[in-house]
């Protein structure tokens, strides 16, 4: 818990104020300008005046602390940067063809199980994930670390989601061997082209199999998480049950993670559109199971995020919504003419049929709230 210190403001009535009475709190109008400063003492003609114009009812400021949950980070930087080196490590070597223990990588994958256990909210932090987008190879930790997230919630073993981490850690083993000008191309692919992309599951399941001792399990997370349940995926063409639960859990983080990273064909979609894509494709060609249990523990913002409202007013996010992610609670955030911060009362969005979020003004490590 983080406490800061805000302003809010209270409807008071003029006959409630005295003459003489020293003021404790500055007294404004419906507008926000300051009728009577702080300290100052009431007048019979402040009254008067207020009474010619007709105001029955006042504001006052009311200083508060304010209780802002700190969220807990997904995993901690630490971990991140240790796994993406051992990762970078263990990646290099087997791009050249020789043996390799992996060993670092399931000591890495069992610190981020251990982190992901401990997170104690019902929603994957995972915009702490874009906070760390300029490392190397960040697409493979961020997949493995959702993928953790949703073995979790969906109660899976302990020994199943440590292969699931893993797995997902080497999904795009096979993309090293894919010349760069075909990677990073920013125009649409050729039929040749796109055929060499979808070669790199299984070139990838090679490498696992001739230079690393890991099970079939996880060698399988890697070789199928581009597989789709209605037999469009590649490179086998699977149905269904034909295709490991755990690349069915590595491909739903997998493509979450990839639609919302800038690529060089496409900037990143919004979170929004997104879960769209993945709810429209539940049951369909992604795992319904899967698909619902990580839409329903997500949320787009964290708390102290500033977001802007569909009113075109500015608001901290002061609670998540654990039911509704997308609709939290905030409180409405102005500043007075003296540069003090005023929090409005908590407004729950979900029961709100005309507010909503329509985007992002500041992240909560970057909010100043005093």
């Amino acid at each position: 818990m983080e406490k800061v210190r805000g302003v809010r403001t209270e409807k008071i009535s003029v006959r409630q104020l005295e003459v003489g009475q020293v003021l404790t709190t500055t007294l404004l109008d419906e507008k926000g300008q300051i009728l009577l400063g702080k300290g100052k003492r009431v007048t019979q003609a402040f009254l008067d005046r207020l009474k010619t114009r007709g105001q029955d009812y006042i504001f006052a400021e009311v200083l508060e602390e304010v209780t802002i949950e700190t969220p807990v980070e997904d995993v901690s930087l630490e971990t991140k940067q240790k796994t993406l080196h051992d990762l970078e490590e263990t990646l290099t070597l087997l791009s050249q063809g020789k043996e390799v223990p992996t060993d670092p990588l399931e000591q890495d994958v069992r610190k981020i199980l251990q982190e992901v256990k401990a997170h104690q909210e019902l929603v994957i932090p995972i915009t702490q994930l874009k906070k760390h987008d300029d490392f190397t190879f960040t697409h493979s930790l961020n997949v493995s670390i959702i993928a953790t997230f949703i073995g979790k919630f969906l109660g899976l073993r302990e020994e199943a989601i440590q292969t699931l981490g893993l797995g997902a850690l080497l999904h795009d083993l096979g993309k090293l061997h894919i010349p760069p000008e075909i990677l990073h191309k920013p125009q649409p692919l050729t039929p040749e082209e796109r055929e060499v992309i979808q070669k790199h599951p299984a070139v990838a399941r090679k490498i696992l199999d001739e230079q690393t001792h890991l099970s079939g399990m996880a060698k399988n997370i890697a070789l199928q998480h581009h597989e789709k349940i209605d037999g469009s995926g590649y490179p086998r063409h699977l149905f269904g049950r034909d295709i490991s639960f755990l690349a069915q859990i590595a491909a739903v983080a997998d493509i979450y993670e990839a639609l919302t990273s800038d690529r060089p064909y496409r900037k990143a979609l919004p979170i929004f559109e997104v879960v769209e894509y993945l709810m429209g494709n539940a049951g369909y060609k992604l795992d319904e199971k899967v698909v619902s249990t990580f839409v329903s523990h997500i949320s787009p913002y964290q708390v102290g995020d500033v977001v802007r409202l569909s009113n075109g007013e500015e608001a901290v996010v002061s609670r998540l919504n654990p039911v509704l992610p997308f609709r939290p609670f905030v409180r409405i955030r102005t500043v007075s003419p003296d540069g003090k911060v005023v929090l409005s009362e908590e407004i729950d969005l979900s029961r709100s049929l005309i507010l909503t979020i329509v985007g992002e003004i500041a992240l909560q490590s970057q909010i100043k709230l005093d």
